[in-house]
Order: structure tokens, then sequence, then C-alpha cells
């Protein structure tokens, strides 16, 4: 649903990636990955110096995963799915440093530190998206009185 190519139009409407075309799409993306990347790189560095390591890592998952869930619970428009979603959240979230981080702690011989950083990591970023996609859903009885497709 968030990809960088993701269109709200059907198959061949507009450029072929997307409505707004490359330059646009691209700078969107750009200008939310910047913020995005400082954040992550700011907490990694506040981590480092006060010796968290990969919690600092989950928790940069979870907030990145939340906030992910919440752009696609309320439907956002394709302006802020390509800045925020694609370009912000996919700079701060950081799957590659959980994956090495992961791959470290095996290589050391901790393996239910592995495990549970695995587990930990997996179950509280799938909730804390759905909790985001549920919290940002109008309450039932809105959802109810949408016309068919609207």
């Amino acid at each position: 649903w968030l990809s960088a190519t993701h269109s709200p139009q059907p198959p061949g409407a507009g450029a072929s990636f997307g409505p707004m075309g490359l330059p646009t799409e691209a700078a969107l993306v750009g200008a939310g990955a910047v913020p995005g990347a400082i954040l992550r790189f700011g907490v990694s560095e506040i981590a480092k110096q006060h010796n968290v390591g990969p919690a600092a890592i989950l928790a940069l998952n979870v907030v990145g995963s939340f906030a992910l869930g919440s752009l696609a619970g309320n439907g956002a428009a394709r302006r802020a799915n390509l800045l925020l979603g694609v370009g912000f959240c996919g700079a701060f979230t950081t799957f590659s440093t959980f994956s090495v981080d992961t791959l470290t702690m095996l290589q050391r011989g901790q393996n239910s530190r592995a495990a549970a950083y695995v587990l930990c990591s997996n179950l509280l970023s799938i909730g804390a998206a759905a909790a985001g996609h549920r919290l940002t859903l109008p309450p039932p009885i809105l959802r109810a009185l949408r016309p068919p497709g609207g």
C-alpha cells in the first residue's frame, strides 16, 4: 500500500511513476527522507552514548510502524504518502540495522537475546502499526454512513 509506485489512479492513468511525475515524486520522497534519516542518526548516536544498543532501534521501528500505520489508516493522500510514508518512515525505520544487530547477537552466541529481539521487534512493530491504523479510522458509525466506494 505505501510503496513508492502506489497510485490511486487506475493503471495507465498519469505518468508511469504516478500522476505527479517522477521529479515531483522523487522530491517529496527526498524531502521526507532527510529529516527521517537525521532523526534516526541522532537517536542512534544517543543510544550509543547511553549503551542501550538494539533497544533504541526497536523503539525507532515501533514508532515508525505506528506512524506508517497511521498514514495507512487515514487513507493519506499520495503526496503525504510519498513525503511521510516512503520518505520519512522509510529513512527513519531501520530494518537493515535490525538485521545486522540480530546477526551480531547470534554470532556472539546470544541466541536467547536475538530471539527475544526478533520476537519483540515484530510483535511490537506490527501492534504499533495496527494501533496507528485503528486510531486514525473514523468511528464505525461514520464508516457505515459512507457511500459505496467513498
